[in-house]
């Protein structure tokens, strides 16, 4: 893993404090949960919702990938991975390291076999590891950083409205 992907700061910290806050409300309102484990399958759930939306694997499919569910699942794995940067008090960098490849398929399976780790061996270098390379995958797949930025914000606005509800 030598590429990198180089991040605009000031608008991902942004996002990230708002995912903070978030959690935080999440974790007032559900106390004495084993959150940190669930949040370890909810990650890899959303990892292969994501990925069936992409339909990178569906070799059979004649269907066209939809870009809004896209970047809604998308969205689901970078609020996700903020919360475990938030568990482990992770400070956002200024590059994350991502496979030298550009095999989507390749990339995908790297993500569920680094994700499945997360409940047991979760730490600085393994989040970051996962974190840079979804946002190569979401590259790869023509996603721009404004539209992930974008699709994090609506996804904070759904939890937030699910905060205040009885959802």
């Amino acid at each position: 893993m030598v590429n990198k992907m180089n991040l605009d700061l000031v608008k991902w910290n942004k996002i990230y404090e708002n995912n903070k806050r978030l959690d935080l409300i999440f974790y007032e309102k559900y106390p004495n949960e084993d959150i940190f484990k669930k949040n370890s399958i909810e990650f890899l759930v959303e990892l292969g919702e994501f990925l069936n939306e992409t339909k990178i694997f569906k070799y059979w499919s004649i269907k066209k990938p939809e870009k809004e569910k896209v970047l809604e699942e998308y969205a689901d794995n970078i609020t996700i991975c903020l919360t475990f940067f938030r568990e482990l008090n992770m400070d956002l960098e200024k590059s994350y390291p991502h496979l030298e490849t550009k095999d989507t398929i390749e990339i995908a399976n790297y993500l569920y076999e680094k994700v499945s780790q997360v409940m047991h061996h979760s730490n600085i270098d393994l989040l970051s590891d996962i974190f840079g390379n979804l946002l190569y995958l979401g590259n790869l797949l023509g996603i721009l950083e404004e539209e992930i930025i974008n699709a994090v914000k609506e996804k904070h606005k759904i939890i937030e409205m699910r905060l205040n509800s009885n959802y």
